[in-house]
């Protein structure tokens, strides 16, 4: 499945899911038996670039665990065991058909609303929070959907797209995560948040023809 993998993090990707679980592992393994907890890895670019380091140097000290005394491993050691580590996780939290795994099931968003969404108060959490939402993308890549070493759970993302053609404005699009709405019972509340997390666009309306032409409705405030 690596063999054939295009490299891309998309939420539908098993290889994803077996490259990322890997590396989590890896980073714990090489690293959390020698580091003070605060500067254990979260992932991500510096990490990246730590272990392609080190990857080229194979009794590098960093590869010895410390938790086993007596016994001295090296890049390969340690490798195959994270990677065997990797494959259980996968096994015990999606299943036994590698087929069947997919990144977005452990890489998921969840919207939580500020106030209301940490109440401690399930219906009302119920209510104003949205998700889990399956997405793809990581901590060091373009589509950036950040996670900590530990947990798959997106803890930074995007909030907002736009790409904007100077040429002409009106060719410009853009989405955010959540909707336009902050009223929980509006369908507009949470509607963008397929739109983004599949990295969709909407149009957007810089002329009042195109805004006037484009309204779902007019809202007229009288005295």
């Amino acid at each position: 499945m690596l063999n054939n993998w295009d490299y891309q993090e998309t939420a539908d990707s098993a290889p994803a899911a077996i490259f990322e679980s890997f590396w989590n592992r890896l980073l714990a393994n090489t690293f959390t038996d020698e580091l003070p907890e605060n500067y254990w890895p979260s992932n991500g670019s510096r990490w990246y670039e730590i272990v392609r380091e080190i990857t080229n140097q194979p009794d590098n000290p960093w590869w010895d665990s410390q938790l086993t005394p007596g016994l001295v491993e090296d890049r390969d050691t340690l490798m195959i065991e994270s990677f065997t580590q990797a494959v259980t996780d996968l096994e015990d939290t999606l299943g036994n058909n590698p087929a069947r795994w997919r990144w977005g099931d452990l890489h998921t968003a969840t919207f939580r609303n500020a106030t209301l969404g940490k109440s401690g108060i399930a219906p009302i959490e119920a209510l104003f929070n949205r998700g889990p939402f399956p997405v793809g993308g990581g901590e060091a890549l373009v589509n950036a959907t950040g996670w900590t070493t530990g947990s798959f759970e997106v803890d930074w993302l995007p909030s907002m797209r736009m790409i904007v053609d100077l040429g002409d404005l009106r060719g410009s699009i853009t989405v955010h995560t959540t909707g336009e709405s902050g009223h929980a019972y509006s369908p507009h509340y949470i509607d963008m948040a397929d739109l983004w997390r599949n990295i969709q666009y909407y149009p957007m309306l810089w002329n009042e023809q195109a805004i006037v032409a484009n309204a779902e409705a007019h809202l007229q405030l009288v005295p």
